[in-house]
């Protein structure tokens, strides 16, 4: 399947796939910041499968300037520019103009804390949210451990305004100084109820070194709604991208469809 491209400003666009449905709700992923939750990337890929194989419509896509959406067209590659309220923007925009009726926000790693954002705002069209290893208020502390680990004179350029991409055992991100200080506006402040009053599935691993589990479980008490199930898996690293990792996603996923069918909530 071709991707395909959606407007979301003036000189902005982004990369998506799309398979239709006759069920509700509507299926999105939320992708992260490491390039193995891009649309190439096996749990998104995984994910649409499941969306054809079940009849949901489902649309998984690449935030502005990176994986298929890292156009090559220097007037719409706007990495220098790009900010984290711009990925925000991209939820809404996916969310808008590709889909109608109920959803489902998958929200993996960072994608988890996007989906939290922008979920607070969907009011009565966010039907569930499965998140997957949710990093809340990563991209600020992420900045600034990598930050410390490249040579000074990289360390100035970053910091005097140039983008990086990083790469490392969970492939490529950008990092970029305005990006991870614009981040800082949507933190989540964990102290105060998040007002999500959907179904809610989370899963994570015990053995996952880029997020605290403790703080998923603050998220878990935090969040309003008292549907939030929580899935440990106990030799479970960030990515939980393995088959049998994958495999429990969509199980779970499915169950919380069936559990929850829209036909039954709005009757």
């Amino acid at each position: 399947m071709r991707a395909q491209h959606l407007e979301v400003g003036p000189n902005r666009r982004l990369a998506y796939r799309q398979v239709p449905g006759q069920k509700k709700p509507t299926i999105v992923m939320v992708p992260g910041l490491h390039s193995y939750l891009h649309m190439q990337g096996m749990t998104a890929r995984a994910l649409l499968r499941f969306c054809d194989l079940n009849d949901f419509p489902g649309v998984i896509y690449d935030h502005e300037c990176t994986g298929e959406s890292n156009f090559g067209d220097p007037i719409i590659n706007n990495t220098k520019d790009v900010l984290f309220s711009h990925w925000i923007q991209d939820v809404h925009a996916v969310i808008d103009q590709l889909t109608e009726g109920p959803i489902v926000l998958v929200g993996c790693s960072m994608g988890g804390w996007l989906a939290l954002v922008a979920g607070e705002q969907l009011k009565e069209r966010l039907h569930g949210m499965l998140l997957y290893a949710p990093a809340l208020n990563y991209v600020y502390p992420y900045y600034q451990t990598h930050l410390s680990r490249l040579p000074e004179d990289v360390q100035h350029r970053v910091e005097n305004g140039d983008w990086l991409a990083t790469h490392h055992t969970m492939g490529s991100a950008l990092m970029k100084k305005d990006f991870a200080e614009d981040s800082r506006e949507y933190e989540v402040d964990l102290s105060k109820p998040v007002n999500i009053k959907c179904p809610v599935r989370i899963m994570h691993g015990l053995e996952d070194t880029e997020v605290s589990f403790t703080q998923t479980l603050e998220l878990c008490q935090s969040i309003a709604t008292k549907d939030v199930d929580l899935i440990i898996r106990k030799n479970g690293p960030h990515q939980l991208d393995q088959p049998h990792d994958i495999e429990i996603f969509l199980n779970t996923l499915d169950r919380m469809l069936k559990d929850h069918p829209v036909d039954l909530v709005e009757s």
